[in-house]
């Protein structure tokens, strides 16, 4: 039952199923939602679009995110804001429409609340989802943090001294480059040929060359900043992840947020009060050796947080109360248990294509696991289309497999 004191939330979205994980923690808390999507290609949106809790959803075609501030989607939502009475949300699901939310930022103000900086303006939380940003701003605060330097692609010059081998590339925000560009350098030669392939592409760009780190377990931390007021139900436990898109969370364990330790929770809380940020966040730890260093923060929503609301705690719900001036109890804020599994089912499917796992471990993946993020027995529909798409995406991979042999 929608309430009719409730803002009307607008989803930004271009990761469908991180956006439905959204659409579904707020459908089920009482809001009207409408999805604002951008994608690769045409219907790439109609998985969370099929949400049963979806009133209105339009998509726009963004073949390439790189440089597109997304002025159309800017004006879709003023356009679409003069038909709404009372408060309106909104809520991006990823780094590239987090991204036009920001750079639009003075333009949307006076029609939405908006995930951002305290007083900030357009660019201003842009600013922080650069890599060498954060890696300062955890180094400030106490958190430990691998070597690192930043080197521009269009600038031919010779490579600092102190980088230390093997070492880590990377896009300097995620907004700017695909997974599949990172790679790893075992010497100075391989850093420069791996520079070189990049800047034909990119030579208006600069990349983060960190310290390579030998990793024992990764972990990532889902939240909310009020301000002050940080909110973090648990420590989401990597057990498993993904090969064919680098990086990306295939299979996880909600943990107690003490796994951490007290000398990463501390500093941790520290930066995040630090930033005035109003929005939920998404951040990475690697323990290596005994010692959790710093990833990276991303301000908007993880994929994997979903799994925080199958367990009880409905963080987008939370943001959008505490941004609207209404109350948060303390019992919301915690969930009750610990050591539920979930699955990214959609992740999954895809290593599976890609010759990653065989199809007995899929399934064996898929069903061991407590929890799946996208099929879900609330709301149905968007699981269904999920697996009638895989599968067939699947049937074409083997067919152009065979075509070729």
């Amino acid at each position: 039952m929608i309430s009719d004191n409730k803002p009307v939330v607008t989803v930004l979205s271009r990761n469908y199923s991180t956006g439905l994980g959204l659409i579904r923690s707020l459908g089920s808390a009482g809001y009207t939602v409408d999805l604002v999507a951008s994608a690769r290609r045409r219907n790439s949106s109609d998985i969370a679009a099929a949400s049963k809790y979806v009133r209105n959803s339009v998509e726009f075609l963004t073949d390439s995110v790189y440089g597109s501030k997304g002025e159309e989607i800017a004006e879709h939502l003023l356009g679409s804001a003069g038909k709404e009475d009372g408060q309106k949300v909104l809520f991006p699901a990823d780094d590239y429409t987090t991204y036009v939310m920001d750079m639009n930022r003075e333009s949307l103000k006076d029609c939405f609340v908006m995930p951002g900086i305290k007083g900030g303006k357009s660019g201003d939380l842009c600013r922080l989802m650069e890599k060498d940003v954060q890696g300062e701003l955890a180094r400030e605060a106490g958190l430990k943090r691998p070597f690192e330097t930043v080197v521009s692609l269009g600038e031919e010059k010779a490579l600092p001294p102190d980088i230390v081998y093997p070492c880590f590339i990377k896009p300097l925000k995620s907004v700017d480059g695909e997974k599949q560009e990172m790679a790893v350098a075992a010497n100075r030669q391989e850093l420069e040929a791996v520079l070189g392939h990049l800047r034909k592409s990119y030579p208006d760009r600069s990349v983060l060359v960190q310290e390579y780190l030998n990793i024992d377990k990764e972990y990532d931390v889902g939240g909310v900043c009020l301000g002050e007021r940080i909110i973090i139900p648990a420590v989401i436990e990597k057990t498993r992840i993904a090969e064919h898109e680098v990086g990306v969370t295939m299979t996880g364990r909600l943990l107690p947020l003490d796994t951490l330790g007290d000398k990463t929770l501390k500093p941790l809380l520290k930066m995040l009060r630090g930033l005035d940020y109003y929005g939920m966040f998404d951040l990475e730890f690697n323990l290596c050796g005994g010692s959790a260093y710093f990833n990276e923060i991303n301000f908007r929503s993880g994929g994997p947080h979903f799994s925080y609301y199958l367990n009880g705690v409905n963080l987008p719900d939370i943001f959008v109360r505490g941004v609207t001036g209404q109350e948060i109890g303390q019992e919301e804020e915690k969930l009750k248990s610990f050591g539920k599994t979930f699955v990214y089912e959609k992740v999954a499917w895809e290593d599976f294509i890609h010759g990653f796992m065989n199809k007995s471990e899929l399934a064996r993946t898929i069903s061991d696991a407590d929890y799946t993020l996208l099929a879900n027995a609330d709301d149905p529909e968007p699981g269904r289309i999920f697996e009638k798409k895989i599968r067939l995406s699947a049937l074409k991979n083997k067919t152009l497999k065979f075509l070729k042999r």
